[in-house]
């Protein structure tokens, strides 16, 4: 896994995380229809470095140590301040 992403990743796993916590599971197609096309290439440098999994509907998810780097993030209510 490669820990050294962009602020433009770390805001995109943000969005994503929290989408999940609702209880949505969101496809590229989804994000590339709100964020615009702009946002695949960095969806798929996300799942280069192993930070997202792609399921066989194309949801996307966190991987493991992803949802452990993010949950202890005091910045996006993983933790307990």
């Amino acid at each position: 896994m490669d820990f050294n992403i962009t602020a433009e990743e770390d805001a995109l796993l943000i969005r994503i995380a929290a989408q999940l916590r609702a209880g949505h599971s969101p496809t590229d197609d989804d994000l590339a229809d709100t964020l615009g096309d702009e946002v695949r290439p960095v969806l798929q440098s996300l799942i280069r470095k192993g930070w997202l999994v792609v399921d066989a509907e194309r949801s996307l998810t966190l991987s493991t140590i992803a949802q452990a780097a993010i949950s202890s993030r005091r910045d996006v209510g993983g933790a307990e301040a």
